[in-house]
C-alpha cells in the first residue's frame, strides 16, 4: 500500500513539474511573439508615416515644378530637410535630371553606401522615391531619405522597455513557483516531525 502511494507521489510531482515547465514555455512563446508583434506594428507605423510624408511632398512641389520654379522647389527641399525625421531630399525632372537639392543632400550612391564596407553609411536610412504627377503625367520625380532610427525611437523605446517588464514578470512568475514550492515542502516535513515527536511522545 505505501509503495503504491510513493508511486503515485512520484507520478504526481512529475506531471506538476511538467506542468511548470510546459507553463514556462508557453508564456516565453508568447512573449516572443508579442514582441514580435509590436516590431510589425512599429514597421507599419514607419512605412505608413514616410509615404504620407512623401506623398504630401509631391502634391506640394508638382506645381512648383510644372512652373519650373526652382527657387520654391529648393526652398521646398530644405524645408523638408529641417524635419528630424528627413535627412535629405532632391527633386528631379521626367528625365531624372537634379533640379533642386536640399543643402545636405548626398547622391544616391552616397546614401545607399555603396561606397562603404557592408554598405555602413546606409545603416538607420530608408530612400522613397515618388513620381510627381500633373494633370495626370509624371513630370518628375522627389527622393527623401528618412532616418529610420529617429523615426522609431519613441515607439522603440517603449517596446523594448514593455518587453524587459514582460520578461521581468515571467522570471518573477517562474521564481515565485519554486519559492512557494520549496515552503510547501519545508512545511509538510515540519508537520511529519511534529507527528513523529507525538508518536514517541506516547509511546
Amino acid at each position: 500500500m505505501s509503495g503504491s502511494l510513493f508511486s503515485l507521489r512520484v507520478v504526481l510531482r512529475i506531471i506538476a513539474v511538467l506542468s511548470v515547465v510546459m507553463m514556462f514555455v508557453f508564456t516565453a512563446e508568447n512573449s516572443v511573439m508579442i514582441s514580435k508583434g509590436n516590431e510589425k506594428i512599429q514597421a507599419n507605423q514607419l512605412e505608413t508615416l514616410t509615404k504620407l510624408l512623401i506623398s504630401q511632398a509631391s502634391l506640394t512641389a508638382s506645381s512648383f515644378l510644372a512652373e519650373q520654379d526652382e527657387e520654391k522647389l529648393k526652398s521646398l527641399t530644405n524645408q523638408l530637410a529641417h524635419d528630424r525625421l528627413v535627412f535629405d531630399a532632391t527633386i528631379y525632372d521626367a528625365e531624372g535630371v537634379q533640379i533642386a537639392a536640399s543643402d545636405s543632400a548626398l547622391s544616391v550612391r552616397d546614401v545607399l553606401g555603396l561606397d562603404t564596407p557592408l554598405k555602413t553609411a546606409s545603416i538607420g536610412r530608408q530612400q522613397l522615391v515618388e513620381p510627381v504627377l500633373h494633370d495626370n503625367n509624371v513630370i518628375g520625380f522627389i527622393r527623401i531619405t528618412f532616418e529610420t532610427g529617429k523615426v522609431t525611437a519613441i515607439s522603440d523605446h517603449h517596446y523594448r522597455k514593455s518587453d524587459r517588464y514582460m520578461y521581468l514578470m515571467i522570471l518573477a512568475s517562474f521564481t515565485s513557483g519554486i519559492l512557494l514550492t520549496l515552503l510547501l515542502r519545508r512545511q509538510k516535513r515540519r508537520a511529519r516531525q511534529g507527528e513523529n515527536l507525538l508518536l514517541k511522545n506516547a509511546g
